[in-house]
C-alpha cells in the first residue's frame, strides 16, 4: 500500500505490535485569549518553544493549543495528567499576559482575526481548504483506547460509531459562534464535522484490507499527506495502535473530562468483549445514527433518540443512562464520575445559563476562563 511518494501512510506491524490493550490517553484542545476583552489572542506558538514536542501541540490557529497525556491504565491517571498539564498551561498564559480557556467553540472569537500557525502541514491544509479551514474555530476532547489485532480495531471502530450521538449528548459546550446563539448545543458540530468531506460520522470498513484500500487510495491520489487529515468522530490512529474517539466537544469543567475518559474507555471494553465472545453485533447505517447525533447536536441531553433495535422514540437522557448502566456491568472501570456528570446539567446548559442571566456573550467567555482555572 504505497503513496504516489513510494511510502505507506500505515506501519507494516499496525495493530501488532504487543501494545497493552485497554490502555489509554488523551488529548485536550483549549484557547488563548486576551484578559480585557476575552476575545482569542495569539500565544501558542510561544508556548510550543519553550516545552518538549511531547508535552502540547499546535492546532492549527496561534490562539489554540492542544494536551497530549502519556499513556495511562485507568481513565483517574489520564485526567490527572490532562490537570497537570492544563496547570503547565495557565501558568504560561499569565506570563503571556493570556488567559486560559476551554469549550466546544469560543463564544466571541472571530475567526478572520485568527492566525493559522506557520507550520508546513497547516499552511497545506490553508492552500488545500482555503476559507473552510480558516473558519475553523473549534476545540475538542479526543481519547485513545489501545487494541491488539486489525479485526478488532476495525470492529471497534465500526461500533463505535453507534454512540458517537450518545458521547455527544453528554459533552455538548458550544451553543454560541460569533457572539450569536446557534441554537445548538454544539455548534461545534456543524463547523467542524459538518463542514468538511472526511470528518463527521464515518462510514463502516468491511475488513481490514477494506479500510487499507482506502488509505492507499488517497494517499495515491496525493489527497492526504498524513492520516492526521482524516477527521471522523471515530478513526483509527495505526502509528498508536489505537481507536481514536473525537466526538466530545471540549470540556470547561476539568473533573468532566475523567467521566467522559471513563465513558470511552467503558464502552471500548464493552465492545472489546464482544468481538471477543464470536458473538458480534450488527453494524448500524449511518442514516440511522445520524438522526441521533443531529438530536445530540441540536438538543443536548434534553432530545430524543430512536432506539436501533425497536425504531422507537426514547428521551435522549434515558438512552445515555441505559447505556451507563450496561457499561457498569460489562466494564470494570470506575464509573461513579459518569453517572454524577450524567445528573448534573450539560456545560452547554452552563453557558446558556449564563447568557440569559447577563445578556452577555462577553460574559460567557468571562465565565469560561474563570472556569477553566484550577
Amino acid at each position: 500500500m504505497n503513496t504516489a511518494k513510494g511510502t505507506s501512510l500505515i506501519p507494516e506491524d499496525a495493530f501488532e505490535k504487543g501494545t497493552r490493550e485497554g490502555t489509554l490517553g488523551a488529548e485536550e484542545e483549549l484557547w488563548l485569549a486576551d484578559p480585557e476583552t476575552f476575545k482569542l489572542a495569539d500565544g501558542a506558538q510561544k508556548i510550543l518553544s519553550l516545552e518538549p514536542e511531547t508535552r502540547f501541540s499546535g492546532e492549527l490557529i496561534d490562539c489554540e493549543i492542544e494536551s497530549n497525556t502519556g499513556v495511562h491504565e485507568q481513565p483517574a491517571g489520564v485526567f490527572a495528567d490532562l490537570l497537570s498539564r492544563r496547570r503547565r498551561l495557565l501558568a504560561h498564559a499569565e506570563r503571556l499576559g493570556r488567559v486560559l480557556g476551554t469549550s466546544g467553540t469560543h463564544p466571541i472569537g472571530d475567526w478572520r482575526e485568527q492566525e493559522i500557525i506557520d507550520k508546513p502541514h497547516y499552511q497545506r491544509l490553508k492552500k488545500k481548504l482555503g476559507w473552510l479551514i480558516r473558519r475553523n474555530n473549534t476545540f475538542s476532547l479526543h481519547v485513545h483506547y489501545a487494541v491488539q489485532g486489525r479485526g478488532k480495531a476495525v470492529y471497534l471502530f465500526n461500533r463505535l460509531r453507534e454512540y458517537v450521538p450518545h458521547m455527544l449528548a453528554l459533552s455538548v459546550n458550544s451553543p454560541f459562534w460569533q457572539r450569536e446563539y446557534t441554537d445548538m448545543h454544539s455548534v461545534r458540530v456543524l463547523m467542524f464535522s459538518r463542514a468538511y468531506h472526511r470528518a463527521g460520522l464515518p462510514g463502516p470498513f468491511g475488513s481490514w484490507t477494506e479500510y487499507t484500500d482506502y488509505i492507499d487510495y488517497l494517499g495515491r491520489a496525493d489527497l492526504i499527506d498524513t492520516l492526521g487529515e482524516i477527521w471522523w468522530d471515530v478513526r483509527l490512529h495505526p502509528g498508536l495502535d489505537t481507536v481514536e474517539i473525537r466526538a466530545f466537544d471540549a470540556q470547561t469543567d476539568p473533573a468532566r473530562n475523567e467521566a467522559l475518559i471513563a465513558l470511552a474507555a467503558a464502552l471500548c471494553d464493552m465492545l472489546a468483549l464482544e468481538y471477543d465472545s464470536g458473538a458480534p453485533m450488527p453494524v448500524i447505517p449511518n442514516r440511522e445514527i445520524e438522526e441521533n447525533k443531529w438530536s445530540a447536536q441540536r438538543y443536548g441531553l434534553e432530545g430524543i433518540f430512536i432506539d436501533h433495535k425497536t425504531h422507537e422514540p426514547v428521551e435522549t437522557r434515558t438512552a445515555v443512562e441505559t447505556l451507563v448502566a450496561r457499561l457498569s456491568e460489562a466494564s470494570t472501570r470506575e464509573l461513579s464520575g459518569l453517572e454524577r456528570v450524567l445528573g448534573e446539567p450539560t456545560e452547554s446548559v452552563r453557558q446558556l445559563e449564563v447568557w440569559r442571566e447577563t445578556g452577555s456573550t462577553l460574559e460567557v467567555a468571562r465565565d469560561l476562563v474563570a472556569r477553566t482555572s484550577l
